[in-house]
């Protein structure tokens, strides 16, 4: 009894806490957004039919890719910087960075859009037999710019720590776009053409609200000095590398099952990695709301209390994956039927290797503390080898089983390996410095 009472007045405490009801509002917004999105998925396929629905689906997952790898990591140095000069209450640098960042993001991705406009029919007709894609090629090419720039707006959103009000633009732009979905298909209108629109409308409606929701300031203010622009490559070039290393990691199981076995074996994996993915959103929406909370940090006493304060709400997410281990069985079984009985453990081991990465994910954004971008970069790498070595070496003989445990156990040996990096530098840390490069230079700037 006396343990119940415990646990419960636990779980009440840590409920009641702010970055608890932070990580609700994006959570909820994101279940919210998928939801809607299932629900225009339906028009879209019911309307267009296989062939345009390849088609479409062609060209948005080009449009994400290019979107991700041109915004070269500055939405997080953004969120990085701007989160420290606001604690500091420097409007000068704070406005600074926010522009050089927007105009360095225009350059970067009206420059691809033109790319894309001029190699659209090339890559249409030889990449793709399909003449057909090269206007939604096109149009992918204009929704990178604007997912950038709307990355932009959301990162100032964040760095003020405005999670609700991100939250309730991010589901109104996906109501605007399945209300116009169902308008084109209601007047006949619905074809790949219109429906990437209609997912540029969702895009440029959340840029649009955002960006009169953010301080005029960062429109209006005058600036007396130019943001160095070496600071924030070197910055957003470490992160950049990290995140193309980490796309490879988190999909290298499935490209190396792949490889080495059956596609009945790939089947298998893949219902149990479905199944992990809506939770994954867990550590995603974590790092949402704890990143610009780390930024703020200059002293070592204050990282030291984000760690404890930070297991608290990880040990409840443990909680509820204990729970998913517990009833795996009836979860595989509910929704896939039979067959996929084979899953049932390796999505049981998936579900460990999320509740350790939601554990480890927030020590890590110590890093931004630190101002070691670098670090992200040398974990990623580190995991990446670990699980390539580990994949080498198991899914020949085990196949989906060895799959799963190596992606649970290179995890394990990651975050102990990064752990002790972090801690190598944490303790070296002096704590009250200025991120490197934020002195703003005079004049007209780098």
């Amino acid at each position: 009894m006396r343990l119940f009472n415990f646990l419960k007045a636990w779980i009440v405490s840590t409920l009641k806490r702010e970055s608890v009801r932070q990580l609700a509002y994006i959570y909820a917004s994101r279940v919210a957004t998928a939801a809607v999105g299932f629900a225009a998925s339906i028009i879209v396929v019911r309307t267009l039919g296989p062939a345009n629905v390849g088609l479409l689906t062609i060209a948005s997952v080009i449009m994400g890719i290019s979107g991700s790898v041109i915004e070269i990591g500055l939405t997080t140095t953004m969120i990085r910087k701007l989160s420290y000069h606001l604690v500091q209450n420097d409007d000068e640098s704070a406005v600074g960075i926010f522009r050089r960042i927007y105009f360095l993001r225009l350059g970067i991705s009206g420059g691809f859009m033109v790319l894309a406009y001029f190699l659209a029919p090339v890559v249409a007709v030889h990449a793709y037999g399909n003449a057909a894609l090269t206007v939604p090629l096109r149009l992918a090419g204009l929704g990178a710019l604007l997912f950038n720039v709307t990355y932009h707006t959301e990162a100032v959103l964040r760095a003020y720590e405005k999670f609700l009000q991100m939250g309730i633009i991010n589901v109104i732009a996906s109501l605007s776009r399945l209300a116009l979905l169902a308008f084109l298909s209601y007047a006949a209108l619905l074809n790949v053409n219109s429906a990437m629109a209609a997912n540029l409308a969702q895009t440029l409606i959340g840029f649009l609200v955002m960006s009169l929701v953010i301080p005029r300031k960062y429109y209006t203010r005058k600036q007396s000095t130019t943001y160095p622009l070496g600071g924030v490559l070197r910055y957003s070039g470490w992160l950049f590398a990290f995140s193309l290393l980490f796309m490879l990691f988190d999909r290298l199981d499935v490209l190396m099952l792949g490889f080495f076995k059956q596609a009945t074996e790939v089947g298998i994996y893949s219902v149990a990695f479905m199944l992990v993915r809506p939770i994954e959103m867990v550590p995603e929406t974590l790092n949402v709301v704890f990143l610009p909370k780390v930024a703020k940090f200059t002293r070592k006493e204050q990282v030291y209390r984000y760690f404890r304060d930070t297991l608290k709400v990880t040990g409840l997410v443990g909680l509820i994956g204990f729970g998913l281990i517990v009833f795996a069985k009836r979860i595989i079984l509910t929704f896939y039927g039979a067959d996929f009985i084979a899953s049932v453990t390796l999505f049981q081991i998936m579900v460990g290797a999320f509740i350790l990465l939601t554990v480890i994910n927030p020590i890590n954004l110590v890093g931004h503390s630190l101002n070691k971008p670098q670090l992200f970069t040398m974990m990623a790498g580190i995991n990446l080898i670990l699980s390539f070595v580990g994949y080498l070496i198991f899914i020949p003989g085990h196949g989906a089983l060895g799959a799963a445990i190596v992606n649970l156990v290179s995890r394990i040996l990651g975050g102990i390996i990064g752990f002790f990096i972090l801690n190598h530098y944490l303790n070296r840390w002096v704590g009250e410095t200025a991120p490197a490069g934020d002195t703003p230079a005079g004049g007209g700037g780098a």
